[in-house]
């Protein structure tokens, strides 16, 4: 994938620019406070990532992959709700990667360095806006906590949200580029530039807004409710309405869940050509306090003449995360095979404190894509933060996937994550 080198001062730089030096916020006066000082926002990261593939993808390759990076973000004190903050990242292989690209992570093979944020930001009264580069954290179907890799994905862009209740938000964003997990520079592309030859095509970005609201519905029957709403254009691509609601019944020892959602993909012509697609899913289950049980199915009926007969359009996801399908496993995405049927049962015991630990299996029957249309996954995953190490997580991920009718029909993965928060 081409990326120019000669990059020209983004919209991140010009409206801090703009802020700081124009906006007449006193930023020379401040600093000579020192209590203004003391209120500024100093964290980063720092973290190791071994990744082990074996016949990677139902593939003849090995990948053996060992990164380490961080970030150091920056935020200046709020002055009358405004603050600037910037982020650099980078992430490097120490010179331990393969020299065949097939034997190496595409997302943690690369070494760079990034600005991975850089905003201009107005938190008051409710209302949160940032303008410039930044991580999106409430996004379902764009979203910088995606997986586990070194780096996050990071957008340009505008995003705002506003707190109508401590139930209710809202939520709008306007997006112009993005900055992939193994990319250093903000680009026009998306996921399927990378993934799909047709589709090698800069973008507009996209635009999305959405509800949530999270709280007790009725006090008598303990009944909670976790419950968004959201509309998606992604220019070019298709526009996608979803709408989920995740209920517990929080009454007894055993408190009952139950979840439904919908997603509707749709666009006549574009550059995946005509998209016509639905997602029906449920979800049913129970926890305590030892532990929780879902049970989850989903379905995307098919359509002839339609991208991937039915498939959900998702530029910034795909083969990247499956965001909020219920039905999902680890180390692939149930929107990437197209049409078809998913199920999985996720088992999570939490009795141990400071461990987190999950058994997964997930089965897919995909139409459009033969490695998919008899898939079953299996994944124990294991996150445990030591009381004795504050902001120390350690995390695996084990997998293991196995498809019929393929020449190697087994493929096995081990993520291993050691993250520092400071």
């Amino acid at each position: 994938m081409n990326i120019p080198r000669q990059h020209k001062l983004s919209l991140s730089f010009k409206v801090i620019a703009a802020v700081v030096f124009a906006s007449g916020i006193p930023i020379a006066d401040a600093a000579s406070d020192s209590s203004w000082l003391n209120q500024a926002d100093i964290k980063g990261f720092a973290s190791t990532y071994d990744w082990t593939s074996v016949n990677h993808y139902f593939s003849p390759f090995d990948q053996y992959t060992l990164s380490v990076g961080g970030g150091l973000f920056l935020g200046t004190p709020y002055l009358d709700g405004f603050r600037v903050a910037i982020e650099p990242m980078g992430q490097s292989g120490l010179g331990t990667h393969a020299s065949n690209p097939n034997l190496v992570s595409p997302t943690l093979g690369p070494s760079f360095s990034t600005l991975g944020q850089a905003f201009v930001q107005y938190k008051a009264y409710g209302l949160n806006a940032r303008v410039g580069y930044m991580e999106l954290n409430d996004q379902p179907w764009a979203n910088s906590d995606v997986g586990y890799r070194i780096l996050p994905i990071t957008f340009e862009g505008v995003a705002v949200n506003y707190h109508v209740t401590k139930k209710l938000s809202l939520y709008a964003t306007r997006i112009f580029r993005w900055r992939y997990f193994n990319q250093a520079l903000y680009n026009r592309e998306t996921a399927y530039s990378m993934y799909l030859p047709e589709a090698t095509k800069a973008s507009n970005g996209f635009m999305s807004a959405g509800l949530k609201y999270k709280g007790v519905v009725d006090k008598q029957l303990g009944l909670k409710t976790d419950s968004e709403l959201w509309f998606y254009n992604y220019y070019k691509y298709a526009r996608m309405y979803m709408v989920q609601s995740v209920n517990t019944f929080d009454v007894g020892a055993v408190k009952p869940i139950f979840g439904v959602q919908f997603m509707h993909s749709g666009k006549q012509s574009g550059f995946l050509g005509k998209v016509n697609a639905q997602l029906y899913g449920i979800e049913a289950g129970a926890k305590n306090g030892f532990g929780k049980i879902l049970l989850a199915y989903d379905y995307l009926p098919g359509h002839a003449h339609s991208f991937n007969y039915g498939g959900l359009v998702t530029p910034y996801d795909t083969i990247t995360d499956s965001g909020p399908i219920f039905a999902q496993p680890v180390m692939s995405s149930t929107q990437d095979f197209g049409s078809g049927t998913a199920a999985s049962i996720k088992l999570d015991y939490y009795g141990i404190p400071k461990l987190f630990m999950q058994l997964r299996y997930t089965y897919l029957h995909m139409r459009t894509s033969p490695e998919f249309q008899d898939y079953r996954e299996l994944n124990l995953i294991l996150s445990y933060s030591p009381g004795w190490a504050k902001g120390v997580n350690f995390t695996d991920i084990a997998s293991y996937a196995n498809e019929s009718d393929q020449t190697h029909p087994n493929f096995y993965q081990n993520r291993l994550m050691l993250v520092y928060k400071f």
